[in-house]
């Protein structure tokens, strides 16, 4: 459960965010099904047709954050077709495997042990900005 301080903190980040020079690219929403979430709708700079939605939740703000891409329409996130295929990012597997995500630390317990995640003074622009550059240098098409 996030508390107050974890809540203040992710409202107060969700502002500066928006004033990001990225953030004229995304369209941001509050993940209503959590306290500590959002939906980004996202492209990659080579290609602005091609949309991708982005849940980012976090459990407890301070540390990794869940990442799945999901069926914009639908909201599904057991589509490969929804992801995509980024340094890190497996379609296949609907997860990420990069330390600064949750899922990787399940796949690498080893990485919580040896700190293997990143310190952040801003983990969701920290979280954003690491997909929007993952998208804008490494897209190489959607997940099959």
């Amino acid at each position: 459960m996030a508390t107050d301080f974890e809540l203040a903190l992710f409202e107060q980040e969700l502002e500066k965010v928006l004033e990001l020079p990225d953030a004229c690219r995304w369209v941001l929403e509050r993940d209503k099904s959590v306290p500590l979430g959002v939906l980004a709708v996202m492209h990659p700079l080579g290609d602005p047709k091609e949309l991708f939605g982005a849940r980012l939740r976090w459990g407890d703000y301070f540390k990794p954050v869940s990442l799945k891409f999901i069926d914009i329409p639908t909201g599904a996130e057991n589509n490969p077709r929804s992801w995509p295929q980024c340094f890190g990012f497996r379609p296949g597997s609907l997860d990420a495997c990069l330390p600064w995500t949750e899922e990787g630390h399940r796949l690498h317990p080893e990485w919580t042990s040896s700190g293997a995640f990143p310190k952040v003074q801003a983990p969701l622009q920290f979280a954003l900005l690491s997909v929007q550059a993952a998208l804008d240098n490494s897209y190489k098409g959607r997940g099959i």
